[in-house]
C-alpha cells in the first residue's frame, strides 16, 4: 500500500475515534520508535499536537498579572 493511502485510511480510522481513544493511540503508535514518531510528526501533525502538545501554560510562564507587573515594573 502507497504511503498516501495508508496515511488516508489512518487519518478516516481516528477520525470515527473518540479524543481520548485517539490521543492515546497515536501516543502508543509514536512511541514504539523514533522513526515511528517521526512518521507520525510529519504525516500527521494535528494528530501529533493533539496528543502531545498541550494548551496549557509552559513552565516558567508568568501569569496574567506577573506580565502587567512586569511591563509596568512594579516591584513586589
Amino acid at each position: 500500500m502507497a504511503e498516501k493511502h495508508l496515511a488516508a485510511a489512518i487519518t478516516k480510522r481516528f477520525a470515527g475515534m473518540s479524543r481520548e481513544d485517539r490521543v492515546a493511540k497515536i501516543r502508543k503508535l509514536a512511541g514504539t520508535s523514533a522513526e515511528d514518531e517521526k512518521f507520525v510528526r510529519e504525516t500527521f501533525p494535528d494528530l501529533y499536537r493533539e496528543a502531545f502538545v498541550t494548551p496549557r501554560r509552559v513552565a516558567g510562564e508568568r501569569s496574567g498579572l506577573g506580565q502587567r507587573r512586569a511591563r509596568s515594573g512594579a516591584h513586589r
